[in-house]
C-alpha cells in the first residue's frame, strides 16, 4: 500500500470523527491513526506532508499549549520519531499555534533528530538545536556523531562545539584540524564559523593552518577574514593582511583589506580606493566593482552616501544581462539591493533601469521602485545592508 492510499483511509475517519468544522483536540484513537500511518512509510517523502495535511484539515483552532500536547501524544505514539520534525519543528513564520522548538520536550526533539539518516540534515538540526540540549543530551549526541560518515561528522562535531566541556572542545578541535589538513573543505567550513568560540592559541593555529597551504584557495582565506576580522589579535591580522594583498581577485582583496583596516599603516586604505576608483570606471561593469563600492562607502567616512548610490546606478545600468537566462538578471537583483537606500533623487534614473531589465522581473522591479517611492507602510520592513555608515 503506497503512503497516498494509507493517507486516505484516516483522513475518512478523521472527517467522520471531527467533521470540517476544526477542532480544539484530535481524540487519542486518531494520534494513534496517525502515528501508525507515519510508521507505516518511514522513507516516503509525502508521508509527512500528507500527515501536516491532515493536521491542517482538522486541527484549525490550535493553541500554542494544544500544539505542545499533540507533539507530546504523538512523541509517545511514534515508533520513528523524525516526522515530529516536519510537522513540528521546521520554521513555521509567526503564526498562531505554532509554538517555537523551546516549548517542546528535548528528549523528543533529540529523538526525532537521531531517527534521521546520516547526512547534512541530521548534522544541520543538531547544530541548529544544541543550545536547547540537556548535558545528557549532549554527552549522547556526541557518542551518535563518533559513528556518522566523516563528511557529516565535521558538520555535527562543529554544531556541538559551544556546548561541550573543554576536554571534548579540544578533542573536536584536533579533528576539524586534522580533516583540515586532509583537504576537506567541509572542515574549512566549520572552522570559519566556529573561530569565535576558541581560545586565542587556537585561533592562531586556525590561520597558520590557512597560510601554511599554498595551494588552499585564496577565498577560503578571504571569508575568514571577512567573517571573523574583529576576533583577530593583531599579530594574526598583520599575517593575513599580508597574504591578502597578494590574492588575485581584486574583488576578495578590496574586502578583506578593509575589513583589516585598523590593523594597516597609515594611507593603504586611501591608496587601495584610489586603485579601485580606477578600475571601476574603466573595466567593464560587474557585480563585483559594484559591490566593493559598497564595501568602500560603508568603510570610509569621506564617500559621500549619495555618490555611493549615483556611482551603483550608473554601473548597474550598463550591467549586460542579453546573454542570461531570463530567470537569472543581475540588474534586477543589483537594484533589489540598492533599492532600500534610493531617494527621490534617484527615482527616475531607478526607473529607466527597471525599463530595460527583461521578462517579468520588469513589472515586479516597477512595482517595488512605486511602493518604496510612494513610502509604503509596511515595505522595506527588514533592516538591510547599509551602503554607508
Amino acid at each position: 500500500m503506497d503512503s497516498y492510499t494509507g493517507y486516505v483511509r484516516p483522513k475518512e475517519e478523521f472527517v467522520q470523527a471531527l467533521g470540517y468544522s476544526g477542532k480544539w483536540d484530535i481524540p487519542g484513537t486518531l494520534v494513534c491513526k496517525l502515528a501508525g500511518f507515519i510508521d507505516a512509510h518511514p522513507t516516503d517523502m509525502m508521508t509527512s506532508y500528507y500527515a501536516g495535511s491532515l493536521l491542517a484539515q482538522f486541527y484549525r483552532r490550535r493553541t500554542t499549549g494544544k500544539s505542545v500536547d499533540l507533539f507530546n501524544a504523538l512523541n509517545s505514539s511514534l515508533q520513528k520519531k523524525s516526522a515530529l520534525i516536519d510537522l513540528f519543528l521546521k520554521e513555521r513564520g509567526n503564526g498562531r499555534g505554532f509554538p517555537s522548538v523551546e516549548k517542546f520536550d528535548m528528549v523528543a526533539v533529540w529523538a526525532a533528530i537521531h531517527d534521521l539518516a546520516d547526512g547534512y540534515a541530521k548534522a544541520n538540526y543538531i547544530g541548529t538545536y544544541s543550545y536547547l540540549f540537556t548535558d545528557d543530551i549532549v554527552r549522547t549526541a556526541y557518542q551518535a556523531i563518533l559513528a556518522m560518515p566523516d563528511v557529516y561528522k565535521t558538520r555535527a562535531l562543529a554544531g556541538l562545539f559551544p556546548r561541550v566541556d573543554r576536554q571534548h572542545k579540544a578533542h573536536i578541535f584536533s579533528y576539524l584540524s586534522e580533516q583540515f589538513r586532509s583537504g576537506a573543505a567541509e572542515a574549512v567550513y566549520c572552522l570559519k564559523l566556529l573561530f569565535p568560540y576558541l581560545d586565542g592559541q587556537a585561533r592562531s593555529e586556525v590561520i597558520a593552518l590557512h597560510l601554511g597551504m599554498p595551494e588552499l584557495p585564496e577565498a577560503f582565506i578571504a571569508y575568514l577574514i571577512i567573517r571573523n576580522a574583529h576576533y583577530l589579535r593583531a599579530v594574526d591580522a598583520n599575517r593575513l593582511a599580508a597574504r591578502a594583498r597578494n590574492f588575485q581577485s581584486d574583488y576578495l582583496r578590496n574586502r578583506c583589506l578593509l575589513q583589516l583596516a585598523a590593523y594597516l599603516p597609515a594611507g593603504e586604505i586611501d591608496e587601495l580606493f584610489g586603485r579601485f576608483i580606477i578600475a571601476f570606471n574603466t573595466q567593464e561593469s560587474n557585480s563585483s566593482l559594484i559591490h566593493n563600492l559598497y564595501h568602500f562607502g560603508a568603510a570610509l567616512s569621506t564617500l559621500e552616501r549619495s555618490r555611493v548610490i549615483d556611482m551603483a546606478l550608473e554601473k548597474i545600468a550598463r550591467l549586460d544581462d542579453s546573454q542570461e537566462e531570463r530567470y537569472s538578471q543581475k540588474k534586477y537583483g543589483e537594484m533589489l539591493f540598492i533599492l532600500p537606500h534610493l531617494t527621490q533623487a534617484n527615482r527616475a534614473m531607478a526607473h529607466e533601469i527597471a525599463e530595460t531589465v527583461r521578462g517579468r522581473y520588469r513589472k515586479s522591479l516597477s512595482a517595488k521602485l512605486e511602493a518604496h517611492f510612494a513610502q509604503s507602510k509596511n515595505f522595506c520592513a527588514r533592516c538591510y545592508a547599509p551602503v554607508c555608515y
